[in-house]
């Protein structure tokens, strides 16, 4: 009888402390869907980019700047969680120095864009959608030279949408993650199972579709498209660029850049960094308009 008692005893602290660290779980990552949402500023060097609004396939509207393109190639931009537009302004910066139209708007639920919640690169596919569309219509745009960029969450939605859309001639992606699964688990994997499903239940209440947003096997069927990923060597989650780049190595451009954490690349590589994004962008998109003609 002693015995059943202590045994019952371990086995209902067991349940408490996992019940504990189920929960601890859940709420924090319940947070990462609770974020500021700040109001972009155009800088006065973008004085020229045009106030839009894209219409997403499910009806919301997103907000964003256009700068027309002088050399007729354009890329679309999509920020990280809890950010703005105004966040991507350094690749802006660098490509509309180059003549390049650049997109950049608030994905749903941030900035001044509509939407109820971030689905970490799940919805925002759509967001994408709209965004290629509208820049494909632009007349300073040939359609045949329109890239996408993305950085985290964007990077996400981004390769989803150009794995799917052969039209998107470039593809830039900025700290992604290899599934979105692993993104919302994996720094919950100290306890295993319990924590780590403590840690998806935020996403599964809002159906976001974890299963489906997999930035490993997208970028398969991005190939034989130019594909540039660039990544900090003070991210978390090491093994996993480890592997995404494992995988990339025989047809994309790579770069961990050291001493890089998640983003704001140029702050830690200030001249290299702009010449990689320039010089992959204007091989992938402007290739063809610089070749001369082959002799007859």
């Amino acid at each position: 009888m002693k015995w059943r008692w202590v045994l019952g005893g371990v086995l209902a602290l067991g349940l408490l402390g996992a019940s504990a660290v189920f929960v601890r779980a859940l709420r924090h990552s319940e947070a990462y869907f609770h974020y500021p949402k700040p109001r972009a500023v155009k800088p006065a060097d973008f004085a020229e980019a045009r106030d839009v609004t894209l219409r997403t396939p499910d009806g919301l509207a997103l907000r964003g700047w256009y700068v027309p393109s002088r050399n007729r190639a354009a890329v679309v931009m999509a920020h990280g969680l809890s950010q703005t537009r105004a966040d991507l302004l350094p690749e802006a910066r660098i490509l509309k120095d180059a003549g390049y139209g650049v997109l950049l708007f608030d994905l749903r639920a941030h900035g001044e864009s509509e939407g109820q919640t971030s689905t970490w690169g799940d919805q925002e596919r759509k967001d994408v959608a709209a965004a290629l569309e509208f820049v494909r219509a632009q007349p300073d745009v040939d359609p045949e030279r329109v890239g996408a960029l993305g950085f985290s969450i964007g990077s996400a939605a981004v390769a989803e949408v150009a794995a799917k859309d052969p039209g998107v001639r470039a593809v830039v992606l900025l700290s992604p993650f290899n599934t979105l699964w692993l993104a919302a688990a994996y720094d919950f994997r100290r306890f295993g199972f319990v924590s780590q499903s403590g840690a998806l239940v935020p996403f599964w209440r809002r159906g976001i579709a974890i299963d489906e947003v997999r930035t490993i096997d997208a970028v398969e069927r991005i190939r034989p498209r130019p594909l540039f990923i660039v990544m900090g060597t003070e991210e978390s989650g090491q093994p996993l660029a480890d592997e995404l780049f494992a995988k990339v190595r025989e047809y994309a451009r790579t770069w961990r850049i050291q001493g890089a954490g998640h983003g704001n690349f140029v702050a830690t590589e200030p001249e290299e960094y702009p010449r990689r994004l320039r010089a992959f962008l204007d091989e992938a998109l402007l290739k063809q308009e610089t070749e001369a003609p082959a002799t007859p």
